[in-house]
């Protein structure tokens, strides 16, 4: 039987790479998915008696009307939306890789342990509405460019955001967590990752320092390491990623879920 209430409210559009926002679910709401095209994700306690959700908008979901579902732990479906997805139109770009980057190679449990962090999921929600940006530095590459190395396809895209910050310059936590990653790789870098709880992490790469320790909490704004150009990088800068149940998306920059 399917629930309506006052309460529930759903975000009604979103971009491709979007986040769907769900507050004020029914307490049998277990789990949430957008269809066609997406994955069910699991709802959280809002601290009273509904459910909320984040669900991620894939980068490359066709966008128009899709239907949006919320099911119990059955299977069955307790509620339904309309939710309008919107092209975000996004470019390609070119950089120049040197043959010091080409020749690189990732550390032993390098990529192990960028995927673990990448698809942490805890129950407690440790971050506030409102990310702060890790530096005030200006954006030299946006999230899903298609990118191209020294002219040619890579195929690859770019999962994150990249700020070009000079050597040095302190990096902050966009938000309040746990610190799950904070090592030297040789692709990545000085990284640092954190859990911020209910699916959501934050990345943090190139870092000439790193300063945060693992497992410890992290306040938003604390330092968690100097910026560089260590790793597969053309230049000083940050390179942050926001991963959500194991998605890249870009939504959430400054500004809250929208």
């Amino acid at each position: 039987m399917l629930f309506a209430a006052a309460a529930l409210s759903i975000s009604r559009e979103a971009q491709q790479g979007g986040v769907i926002r769900i507050d004020g679910a029914p307490a049998q709401a277990a789990v949430a998915a957008l269809q066609p095209g997406g994955r069910e994700v699991p709802m959280f306690n809002d601290g009273n008696s509904a459910r909320r959700g984040l669900v991620p908008v894939l980068y490359n979901l066709e966008p128009g009307h899709h239907e949006l579902l919320l099911k119990d732990a059955a299977g069955a479906v307790v509620h339904k939306a309309a939710v309008t997805i919107r092209s975000s139109n996004f470019k390609t770009q070119n950089i120049r890789a040197t043959r010091r980057m080409k020749q690189l190679k990732a550390s032993p449990g390098e990529l192990e342990a960028m995927r673990a962090m990448h698809t942490t999921v805890t129950d407690i929600k440790r971050w506030e509405e409102q990310f702060a940006p890790p530096v005030s530095d200006c954006a030299n590459s946006p999230f899903r460019v298609t990118r191209l190395h020294n002219g040619k396809p890579s195929g690859n895209y770019h999962r994150g955001l990249d700020q070009a910050s000079p050597p040095g310059a302190p990096i902050r936590a966009a938000a309040s967590g746990t610190v799950k990653v904070a090592r030297m790789f040789a692709m990545h870098g000085g990284t640092v990752g954190i859990d911020h709880g209910q699916g959501l992490t934050s990345h943090y790469l190139h870092m000439s320092k790193v300063i945060a320790k693992e497992g410890r909490p992290v306040q938003q704004g604390e330092v968690l390491g100097l910026a560089g150009s260590t790793g597969f990088a053309t230049g000083p800068r940050l390179h942050w990623w926001i991963y959500l149940f194991a998605v890249p998306i870009k939504s959430i920059h400054t500004r809250g879920f929208r």
